[in-house]
Parts: structure tokens; C-alpha cells; sequence
């Protein structure tokens, strides 16, 4: 990673091309091999890109940050952003990753907010967090209209995976979800971009960085969505301003530092447990069909291998929904696969396995003979590491 002097981010300009799709882009001077930043979204949602730096911003903290250096915004941005990312914003971010150090945000023509626009959207994925956004924002009739999801997006920032295999799910990916929104009757606005390419010269993966790049998203379509309902993965018990490997720990405090009063940014599903939300969508006819937790698809559907798609069935199982599923899941034939996982969640630290395991525990019952599986694959992992670190150790010392 080459540390530049200083990030100059000039514009933003949009383009409509002949490919039916509008264009926003920001000329970077200042990160090696990187000379621009862009987002495509189809030319129907050309009137939503609002004509600010604002999303270049969001999707500029952080990598500014790992490597150190000011931000200068040469074009319009708002204003209460701007103090926003400069003073809140970096102080989550810092204590998330202690790596990124406080950078200056250089904004010479920072306005006023706009009026807010009157859409409002979520991201959508088809996931479980994804699905409860709708269940809570727009399927429970007592949501008042302003607030209820008008548009749906689908983000191709990172989270397919990088270079042509990372785009090539993401179409993969789209063409499912396209089927869903569809069903819904919503309008699903889908984003390209190059900012995975930004947050990988600054060493960054999009876990510890997602709610970054999807927030800019949410500022690049400001001009006509005012509100976004951000699908957040952590409960309220466990949100905390900490070091960890992913940034969703703080999403209600990043969410409201980044929020203007254009553009409001909320979290969903904070206050839900993970077997809360699996019980929430289990009653949502349309997940039966369109429900994606997979880690290791290569083509967009549920693998029923990995550990999401079997915490989601054993949790949908222990339910009694998992019947619901056959069109999305596939369950394992052999009959201690339930136990299997609960063993390798007793061992995991991340909240979606302490709810697997407290779900289980009142539908079942964890055996002492469960216990003391856990307990030996924890005392093998545990030797493991230590084993591991010390070879790196003398390795370190032979160099």
C-alpha cells in the first residue's frame, strides 16, 4: 500500500451512455493507480443522482483514513455532512479499526441540505435481515406511507467478491432478485461501481467497511430518496463502539452521523435477535421462494453447506418452517447435522450463534455430551493457534 500526500476529489460529473445507464464520477488525484470514482445505476433513476460529492465522500472516509490523508472536496457538498464524517463518523470509525487515524475533510463549497425527497429504500438482498427490513418497513400494514419502502436497491460494492468473477455473481445475484422485487411490485434500482476497487488499494475489505459503501449508495440516489432503511445484522445487546472485523457492530451510531436532514439513514432489526428475525420472515410467503443466505453460491442459489445456509435451516427447522423452504434450501440427509452445527456454534463468539444456540437449547436441550464436543474443539483450536504462533515466531527469528 503506497501512502499518498493528499486525496483531491474534483466534480462530481453524470453521464448518460448509449447502454441505458447514467454514470456519476469523481476524479481522484492522490491514490495510486486509482484516477476516478464511479456508481452506474440504469437511466430511469438519472433523476435520483444527487449532483453533491456527498456519496464520494462516505465512500472516501475510510480508505482517507488508512491511508492517513485529508480529503479535498474540489465541488459542492453538504454541509452537515461534512461535520457529520469529520467529527462522529471518525470517531466510531477509529475505535472500530485502529489502524485509521482523524483526517481532515477540506469542503470550501459545503451548502446547506437540500429539501428532502419523499422516496424511501432499502437494500435488498433476499436475505434474512434483508427480509425482516420489509416485514417491519413495508409488509405490517400500520406503517404510515411516508415511511413505508417505495424503491428497492441492489449494490454491487464488494460483497460478490472482487474483479470479473466478483461481477459476474453479482448478474448472477441481480437476475434472482430482480424475480423478488417483481413479486413485491417494487421498483429495484440496481448500482455498479468501482469502489471496491478504492477500498482494496487501502487494504480494506468490505466487511469491516460495508456499511461505508452501501451508505454512499444511499447519498449518490439523494436527490430522490429521503429516507433509507439500512438491514442491520447486530441486536442492540450487541452494538458497541470496539475493535472488531465488522463494522455492523455500530451501524445505528455510523448511520445517524452520516444523516442529513436531506437524507435520513436508520438502521432495522436492531432490536430483534437473529432467531427473532428467522421467525419474523418465516411468516413472509414471498421468502419461500426468494430467501439467499448462502457464503459459498457460485451461481446465486443457496448451497445448504455453508454455515449461514445451515444456521438458517436448523433455525427454520427448530421452528417448524423449514418445510416452507423446499424451493430454496436442501437439507442434509445425515440426521446429526443439527447437532453437528450446534457444536461448532457453542465455540463462536458472533451473535447469530448465541441465538442459534439459546433457540436450541429451549426447543431442545444441549446434552453434556454436546458440551464436551464443544469444549474439545475449542481446546483443539485453541492449540492450533498457539501452535501456529509460535512456528511464525521462530520463523521470525531464522529471518
Amino acid at each position: 500500500m503506497i501512502t499518498p500526500v493528499s486525496i483531491i476529489v474534483h466534480g462530481p460529473t453524470v453521464l448518460t451512455h448509449s447502454s441505458g445507464r447514467a454514470t456519476y464520477r469523481v476524479r481522484i488525484d492522490g491514490i495510486a493507480n486509482i484516477s476516478q470514482l464511479w456508481f452506474s445505476v440504469p437511466a430511469s433513476a438519472e433523476a435520483m443522482i444527487q449532483g453533491r460529492l456527498d456519496a464520494a465522500v462516505v465512500a472516501l472516509l475510510m480508505p482517507a483514513m488508512r491511508f492517513r490523508t485529508d480529503l479535498h472536496l474540489d465541488g459542492p457538498v453538504t454541509d452537515e455532512l461534512v461535520r457529520g464524517a469529520g467529527e462522529s463518523a471518525q470517531e466510531v470509525l477509529r475505535r472500530l479499526r485502529p489502524e485509521l487515524a482523524r483526517v481532515e475533510i477540506i469542503s470550501p463549497d459545503a451548502r446547506p441540505p437540500s429539501p428532502q425527497p419523499p422516496h424511501v429504500a432499502t437494500g435488498y438482498s433476499a436475505g434474512i435481515d434483508s427480509f425482516t427490513t420489509l416485514a417491519k418497513r413495508y409488509f405490517d400494514p400500520t406503517v404510515p406511507d411516508h415511511l413505508r419502502i417505495s424503491h428497492l436497491l441492489y449494490n454491487n460494492v464488494g460483497s460478490h467478491g472482487h474483479g470479473e468473477r466478483g461481477n459476474a455473481l453479482f448478474r448472477q445475484r441481480l437476475a434472482r432478485a430482480r424475480s423478488g422485487a417483481a413479486e413485491l411490485g417494487l421498483p429495484l434500482i440496481d448500482v455498479e461501481s468501482n469502489v471496491d476497487e478504492v477500498y482494496l488499494a487501502a487494504d480494506i475489505e468490505f466487511q469491516p467497511s460495508h456499511t461505508m459503501r452501501n451508505m454512499a449508495v444511499a447519498h449518490l440516489l439523494g436527490a430522490g430518496v429521503g429516507r433509507y432503511y439500512y438491514s442491520s445484522s447486530a441486536p442492540y445487546d450487541d452494538v458497541k463502539v470496539a475493535p472488531t472485523a465488522d463494522i455492523g457492530i455500530a451501524d445505528p451510531l455510523l448511520l445517524q452521523a452520516l444523516s442529513t436532514r436531506s437524507l435520513t439513514l436508520t438502521p432495522v432489526g436492531t432490536d430483534l435477535s437473529r432467531s427473532a428475525k428467522v421467525a419474523l420472515v418465516s411468516q413472509l410467503e414471498l421468502s419461500y421462494r426468494h430467501l439467499d443466505v448462502c457464503l459459498d453460491s457460485s451461481d446465486g442459489s443457496n448451497c445448504s453447506k455453508c454455515s449461514k445456509c445451515r444456521r438458517t435451516m436448523l433455525m427454520l427447522d427448530l421452528l417448524g418452517a423449514l418445510d416452507r423452504y423446499q424451493k430454496v434450501f436442501h437439507p442434509p440427509t445425515d440426521p446429526h447435522w443439527r447437532e453437528d452445527h450446534i457444536v461448532q456454534a457453542l465455540v463462536q463468539e458472533l451473535p447469530s450463534a448465541r441465538s442459534v444456540v439459546r433457540l436450541y437449547d429451549e426447543h431442545v436441550g444441549i446434552s453434556p455430551s454436546l458440551r464436551m464436543r464443544a469444549h474439545t474443539l475449542k481446546a483443539r483450536r485453541f492449540a492450533h493457534r498457539a501452535l501456529m504462533a509460535g512456528y511464525r515466531r521462530i520463523r521470525r527469528q531464522l529471518t
